[in-house]
C-alpha cells in the first residue's frame, strides 16, 4: 500500500512538472504567427521554428552549467596535481593523498578518461600499457608467418584506491589554461542562464513581427 501511494506521488509529480513545464514553454516560448499574404508556414515548420530557438537556448544553459561544474569541480582535482607538482610517476599521487577519494564527480571523471584522458596520466595505466606493447612485440615476432594469429590485448582494470596521477611537464600550461577557476563562478553562470531565457524569449515574442515585416516588404515591392 505504501509502495503503491509513493508510485502515486511521484506519478503526480512528474504530471504537475510536466503541467509547468508546458505553460512555461506555450506562455514565453511560443510563435504566433500573423495572417500572412504572400507564403505560408505550416503549423510543423512553425514547430520546428520554435524547437530551434529552445534548443539553442538549453544547449546554452546546458553549456553553461556544463563549464562552471568541470571548472569548479573537476577543475580543482587538476589544480591540485599541478600544486602537488605531480608532473611525472616519481611524484604522482593518489586520489587519497590528493583528498579526492571520496569526491564521487572526481573518481567519475578519472575511471571514465573523458575530459581528463588528454591531461592526466596514471602511473599503473602507463605501465599496463607499455608492458602490452612489449608483448604484443613479441607475439608479433613469434607468430609472423602466421598471418590468422591475433594478439589479443588485455582490459585495464582501473583500482581507484591505488591509482597515482600526474600531469606531465609538457601538459602543464594547457591544463592550467583550460581549468582556470576564473569566470568558472555560479554567479556568472545564474546571469548567462537569465540572459538566454530572456533573449530566448523576445525573439518567439518579435519574431511574428519580423515576418510580418517581410510579408509586408514583399507585398510593396509586387505592389511597385
Amino acid at each position: 500500500m505504501m509502495l503503491r501511494m509513493m508510485f502515486f506521488s511521484l506519478a503526480k509529480e512528474q504530471s504537475l512538472i510536466e503541467e509547468l513545464w508546458e505553460y512555461f514553454v506555450n506562455k514565453y516560448f511560443s510563435v504566433d504567427l500573423p495572417y500572412l499574404e504572400n507564403f505560408t508556414i505550416k503549423t510543423g515548420g512553425l514547430f520546428s521554428i520554435q524547437s530551434i530557438i529552445v534548443g539553442i537556448t538549453v544547449g546554452i544553459i546546458i553549456a553553461s552549467i556544463g563549464t562552471i561544474y568541470t571548472k569548479r569541480y573537476i577543475g580543482s582535482f587538476v589544480r591540485r596535481l599541478l600544486d602537488c607538482k605531480c608532473h611525472d610517476a616519481e611524484s604522482a599521487k593518489t586520489l587519497y593523498e590528493l583528498g579526492y577519494l571520496k569526491n564521487a564527480g572526481v573518481r567519475n571523471a578519472v575511471k571514465s578518461g573523458g575530459t581528463l584522458s588528454r591531461l592526466v596520466r596514471c602511473v599503473e595505466e602507463d605501465d599496463f600499457f607499455a608492458e602490452i606493447d612489449k608483448k604484443r612485440a613479441e607475439f608479433e615476432e613469434l607468430h609472423k608467418d602466421d598471418q590468422k594469429a591475433r594478439f589479443v590485448e588485455p582490459e585495464f582494470k582501473r583500482d581507484l584506491n591505488t591509482m597515482h596521477f600526474y600531469i606531465p611537464e609538457e601538459k602543464k600550461y594547457t591544463a592550467d589554461i583550460r581549468f582556470d577557476s576564473k569566470g568558472a563562478n555560479i554567479g556568472t553562470a545564474v546571469i548567462v542562464i537569465i540572459a538566454s531565457l530572456v533573449i530566448c524569449a523576445l525573439i518567439c515574442h518579435f519574431l511574428p513581427d519580423l515576418i510580418k515585416m517581410v510579408d509586408n516588404f514583399i507585398s510593396i515591392t509586387k505592389g511597385n
